[in-house]
C-alpha cells in the first residue's frame, strides 16, 4: 500500500525530484505506522527512485543528464540485441502478438489516450525483451524500466509525433517478420536514441524556463 502510493506519486510528478520524504508525515497522512513506510522507502531506494543521506534524510532521486545518457544508451544496446534474437527465431505467434501490440497503440492514439499509448509502448519493448529468450537481458531491461518511466512521465516528450512512433514500431515488426535482424536492430536503436534526445531537450527547455521564471520573480 505505502510502496505503491509513494511510487505512483513520484511517477505522476506529485512528488518531484529533490522533495524530502518524511516517514512520520507520510505515515500520518496514510493512517498507518512508520514501519510499512520505512519498508516502502527501502524498496523505492532499490529501484533508484529515492536516495538517503546520513544526517540529511531521504529524498526523491534527481536524475541528471548523465543518468539519461547512460540509461538510454544502455537501453539501446540491450534492445538491439533483443530484437536481433527475436528476428532470428520469430514464429507466426510472435508476429501476431507484436502486430496486435502495434494495433493497440494505434487505437489508443486515435482515442487520444496518451497515457495508454505510453503504457502500451513500454509493454511492446518489454515483450521484445521477453521474446528474446535471454534471461539476463530481460533482467537488465527490467532494472532500467522505472527510471525510463520517470523520464517519460516527467517530460511527456516521447510521444510526439505519435503517428511516426507507431509507424516505426510497425516497421520493426515487418523487419522481424522478414527475419531482417540487422535492419530491425538499427531502426530500434535509432528510435530509442532519438527518444532519449527528445527527452533531454525537453528537460533542458523546462530547466531554462524555470530559471527564467525564478529570475522574473526575483526582479
Amino acid at each position: 500500500m505505502a510502496f505503491s502510493a509513494i511510487r505512483q506519486a513520484i511517477l505522476s510528478g506529485n512528488l518531484k525530484p529533490g522533495d524530502r520524504l518524511l516517514e512520520a508525515e507520510i505515515a500520518r497522512q496514510m493512517g498507518i505506522s512508520r514501519a510499512p513506510v520505512r519498508e516502502a522507502i527501502r524498496q523505492l531506494a532499490s529501484e533508484g527512485l529515492v536516495v538517503s543521506y546520513a544526517h540529511r534524510g531521504t529524498f526523491v532521486a534527481e536524475l541528471s543528464p548523465d543518468d539519461l545518457w547512460e540509461i538510454y544508451t544502455l537501453r539501446a544496446a540491450v534492445e538491439s540485441l533483443a530484437v536481433r534474437l527475436v528476428a532470428n527465431q520469430a514464429t507466426p505467434e510472435t508476429i501476431s502478438l507484436l502486430r496486435q501490440a502495434v494495433a493497440d497503440m494505434a487505437q489508443a492514439a486515435q482515442e487520444g489516450d496518451l497515457q495508454r499509448v505510453a503504457d502500451l509502448d513500454i509493454a511492446f519493448h518489454e515483450t521484445l525483451c521477453r521474446l528474446s529468450g535471454h534471461a539476463r537481458l530481460l533482467e537488465t531491461w527490467l532494472g532500467m524500466i522505472v527510471q525510463i518511466r520517470i523520464f517519460i512521465d516527467l517530460t511527456h516528450a516521447l510521444y510526439r509525433p505519435i503517428e511516426e512512433m507507431i509507424n516505426l514500431h510497425a516497421e520493426i515488426v515487418r523487419y522481424i517478420e522478414n527475419r531482417q535482424g540487422r535492419e530491425a536492430s538499427e531502426a530500434l536503436t535509432q528510435h530509442i536514441l532519438d527518444a532519449g534526445q527528445r527527452i533531454y531537450q525537453e528537460r533542458q527547455n523546462r530547466t531554462e524556463k524555470d530559471d527564467g521564471d525564478e529570475t522574473e520573480r526575483g526582479s
